[in-house]
């Protein structure tokens, strides 16, 4: 009876694994993986990190299926374990994947899409960051200039 809980785990750890894929491809056939992985490596890290933990399940489920003992074990791993086991496994992708699930869409066009915003958000925000950075030293540079002394100016209108 254990066994009909890997169903759902499997079935949602499908399409965790679908629809992440299915991103990375996206950013990829748009020609912008190089940028993306430079600009934003955690979301690159967290992805691969969702992606083994929603590969656990799999697993646990062929050993639990199968009766397969694991190295340095005298049995197989209890049903219920490895059910503990898979659901732990997707609440940490889950929690690995938070607030990113509006980027995983469930068809090529929204996914393609959220690659796209992906890529604006990240040259938004280098753009608001060289704005900030120029301006900050436009602002030291005429500090700059109004702290120079006057007098040689004073001097000059009284000759």
């Amino acid at each position: 009876m254990i066994s009909y809980l890997y169903l759902p785990i499997l079935t949602f750890c499908t399409f965790v694994l679908i629809s992440v894929r299915r991103y990375w491809v996206c950013v990829d056939r748009l020609g912008y993986m190089k940028e993306v992985s430079k600009r934003a490596p955690s979301l690159l890290q967290r992805d691969l990190i969702a992606a083994v933990l929603a590969m656990v399940p799999f697993a646990m489920a062929a050993i639990d299926w199968f009766g397969i003992t694991l190295p340095r074990q005298s049995a197989p791993i209890p049903p219920d374990f490895a059910a503990l086991l898979s659901v732990c496994c997707v609440c940490a992708c889950i929690g690995a994947l938070n607030d990113t699930f509006e980027r995983l869409a469930g068809n090529w066009a929204g996914t393609r899409e959220s690659a796209l915003r992906t890529v604006a958000s990240l040259r938004i925000i280098d753009q608001a960051e060289l704005a900030a950075a120029l301006n900050v030293f436009s602002n030291r540079s005429a500090k700059a200039a109004s702290a120079e002394p006057t007098s040689s100016i004073g001097r000059e209108v009284k000759k």
